[in-house]
């Protein structure tokens, strides 16, 4: 048995999914930064509410382009929350999509489907354990130091 539940080969496939889906999810974004600061320097009407979706837009490629980042790179605790808390907002901007009839049918349902994958394979990746802790007796990480 590995050292870390982050080798096994569910966990690997999590992470593979993960990043997968986080890398569209970020092109996307980019896609939709661009389409509204266009928009947006084309409008004369609402110039701070269009600029404000352009920030919104912004600060959202910033969040997702760090969490893909950190999954490619260290795989540590805090992007598995990130991802996670990244497909719930998803699965609520698709239902939202279809309730309100924002744009065609099938986008509601992508997303959606985009969100369920990336849920579901942030769930089953796990992080790596820090040096010097160990995970095979209870299949947790460790706390770092002990205070016995």
């Amino acid at each position: 048995m590995t050292g870390s539940p982050a080798l096994h080969r569910r966990s690997q496939l999590g992470w593979g999914l993960l990043i997968a889906c986080l890398a569209v999810e970020t092109l996307l974004l980019a896609w939709v930064t661009l389409f509204t600061l266009l928009a947006a320097l084309g409008s004369s009407a609402g110039v701070a509410q269009n600029y404000s979706l352009v920030v919104v837009a912004a600060i959202c490629l910033v969040w997702v382009a760090v969490t893909l980042v950190a999954s490619v790179r260290s795989r540590v605790s805090w992007v598995r929350g990130s991802a996670v808390t990244i497909h719930v907002l998803l699965f609520a901007a698709g239902t939202g999509c279809l309730q309100l009839a924002i744009g065609p049918w099938w986008v509601g349902f992508g997303i959606i489907a985009l969100a369920l994958v990336g849920f579901f394979s942030a769930i089953l990746a796990r992080p790596l354990l820090a040096p010097g802790e160990s995970g095979e007796s209870s299949g947790q990480a460790q706390p770092a130091s002990d205070t016995e």
